[in-house]
């Protein structure tokens, strides 16, 4: 059976997921973008339009324990054994199933979709679509950008509690917040983008920017030169995150409980 390696795993909150380790700076045209689109118009809940439910991700269900999730995963994308990964959020004491897949949305790419089993409960609470660098490296932000308008747009139509409705936020962390609701049960939709650069693992070692190699008379030392500045410029890293999630506000986490220490 295949694990997740840590800090690789994509946890509740994560976007970039292990990248935040290294330090980054968030860039990027797409939250000027979806900023300027401004909040979604809400739709009215009504007797003809039926209040948006949001009971987990196609076929695997909020509740459901590890072996109904597996199911869902067999049944949804053909995957089983090996192809699911495992693994153990240290912090939040969670457990996590994981599948890579292609075009969960048309045209949209690999993605890994993370499946999130209560500490206490052991049944499913959350589920997130990943797609980005970490998946594919080429992957571009107005590609993501692409995915993100789109699911925007769909959840933009259903009817979410209106005063919860969110779009174009921009976070603290610099991520976007492109969309967000609240359904009546107080499940949450939220899609969220990031685009930061990432620091060479040299400077990430040393603390200072490495120095590229002085160029000298001759094609080969200007060559070389040229790919030592290459090395050491910044990588952009790009990712967008769905998820799902069953209780906002009391999640199934491990917490210290009041009065332990």
């Amino acid at each position: 059976m295949s694990k997740l390696r840590l800090p690789e795993l994509s946890r509740r909150n994560l976007v970039l997921g292990g990248v935040g380790l290294l330090g980054v700076l968030v860039v990027g045209f797409l939250i000027w973008r979806f900023a300027a689109s401004g909040a979604v118009e809400a739709p009215a809940v009504s007797a003809v339009q039926e209040p948006y439910i949001v009971t987990g991700f196609r076929s695997a269900q909020f509740g459901a324990d590890e072996d109904g999730v597996r199911a869902a995963i067999a049944k949804d994308f053909g995957l089983s054994g090996d192809a699911v990964k495992t693994g153990t959020s240290p912090v939040e004491k969670t457990r996590l199933l994981a599948v890579r897949v292609k075009d969960v949305l048309p045209e949209s790419g690999d993605a890994e979709v993370v499946y999130i089993l209560g500490h206490k409960s052991k049944t499913l609470i959350q589920v997130n679509i990943i797609w980005g660098s970490q998946l594919t490296p080429n992957v571009t932000a107005s590609t993501l950008g692409i995915t993100a308008t789109v699911l925007k747009q769909y959840f933009a139509k259903q009817a979410f509690v209106p005063d919860s409705i969110k779009s174009g936020v921009k976070l603290p962390n610099g991520a976007l917040l492109v969309f967000s609701g609240l359904d009546t049960q107080g499940h949450l939709v939220n899609l969220v983008f990031q685009e930061a650069l990432l620091k060479p693992a040299e400077e990430a070692k040393s603390g200072e920017p490495a120095k590229p190699a002085a160029k000298g008379k001759g094609k080969a030392k200007d060559d070389a030169a040229a790919t030592a500045e290459t090395a050491t410029a910044p990588k952009k890293l790009v990712a967008l995150r769905l998820s799902y999630i069953k209780d906002v506000r009391q999640p199934d986490i491990f917490k210290v409980e009041k009065g332990q220490f």
